[in-house]
């Protein structure tokens, strides 16, 4: 009986320790190369323009199945008449799909200001439902009323294509 209980408990803690390899593997595979979607200019009146960059990287899945996982990031850049980069609001999101569903597994986003002397972020948030993922940011310039609200979205189809 005893020997039955150490092959058990050796063959539970090989699985365990298998599951754990597997399981810290994917976040480091995970880093694979991002692919441009789709980029866009807006010019602003002032001479002021913002580029928007759509971005998605293919992550490893560990569970079996056609189950994909898609990471995908939206930037929005703005930068001052002089080509100065001033701040970017950057929207993540990660979609998992297999050609009959999809959804928005998780959001996040990240706010840069690189001139923080005139801009301050205001405040914001991010969300997800169903198969997209949503944010908005607002950057004010300081001492002035001027301030930039930036609403981004993200959507993943069932074939895993970013819109």
């Amino acid at each position: 009986m005893k020997k039955l209980f150490k092959a058990l408990t050796c063959f539970a803690l090989s699985l365990s320790m298998l599951a754990s390899i597997l399981l810290t593997a994917a976040p480091a595979s995970a880093s694979s190369d991002s692919t441009t979607v789709s980029e866009e200019t807006i010019q602003l009146e002032d001479g002021a323009y913002c580029i928007v960059t759509t971005t998605e990287t293919m992550i490893p899945s560990v569970t079996r199945g056609k189950t994909k996982t898609k990471g995908a990031q939206k930037a929005y850049r703005y930068y001052n008449a002089s080509d100065v980069l001033v701040w970017e609001y950057i929207l993540h999101a990660t979609f998992m799909y297999d050609d009959y569903l999809v959804v928005c597994s998780d959001t996040s986003n990240e706010i840069n200001i690189y001139n923080p002397k005139r801009w301050i972020y205001e405040g914001g948030k991010h969300w997800k439902q169903g198969n997209t993922a949503y944010g908005q940011a607002t950057i004010h310039l300081i001492a002035t009323t001027t301030s930039k609200t930036v609403n981004l979205q993200i959507s993943c189809s069932k074939h895993g294509v970013l819109s």
